[in-house]
This record gives C-alpha cells, sequence and structure tokens, in this order.
C-alpha cells in the first residue's frame, strides 16, 4: 500500500477502535488503575487519529521528502554508532 490509501484504511481502523472501545471502557468511575487505562489508551487513539488525518490533509511531497531524509540520516546514525561499538568490543576481546 502506498500513498494516501494506507493513511485512509488505517485511520477508518483506528476510528473504528476508538468507536467501539470507548463504550467499553469505564471513563466516568473514581480514578483508579481501569479510569487511567481507559484515558490513556482514548488518547493514544486520538493521537494516532491526529496523526493520519495530519498526514491526509496537510502534508504535502516537499514534507514527505524532507522527513524521509531526516529518516534516512537518523538510520545512518544508529548504524555508525552500532559499527562502532560492535568495533570496540571486538577490539577489547582481541586484546584481552
Amino acid at each position: 500500500m502506498k500513498g494516501k490509501a494506507k493513511h485512509i484504511i488505517y485511520l477508518t481502523v483506528a476510528l473504528a477502535m476508538l468507536f467501539f472501545g470507548v463504550s467499553k471502557l469505564e471513563l466516568n468511575g473514581p480514578w483508579n488503575a481501569v479510569t487511567i487505562f481507559g484515558v490513556v489508551w482514548t488518547l493514544f487513539a486520538l493521537i494516532v487519529i491526529a496523526a493520519h488525518l495530519n498526514a491526509l490533509l496537510w502534508m504535502n511531497e516537499q514534507k514527505k521528502k524532507e522527513l524521509a531524509r531526516i529518516k534516512q540520516m537518523k538510520r545512518n546514525t544508529w548504524e555508525r554508532r552500532l559499527q562502532q561499538a560492535v568495533d570496540r568490543r571486538s577490539n577489547r576481546r582481541a586484546r584481552g
């Protein structure tokens, strides 16, 4: 799946999950673990919905390319750090 179709499907699933899930959660009770879980779960679902709406409505090609470039830089940095850690560990073992 590419493009907006993926975001439309995920947005639909998140909305359905929120619609059916909120009716099952206890959000009006006293503040206990169940109520806190319900509130956090609902907030997380709203964040997912907001992210997909952002991708559908306000994300243009320039922003997508910039985000892809940033993600690639982060992957390269992570890979470089991991390789340095492996090299240090192998050097320590070789010496000792």
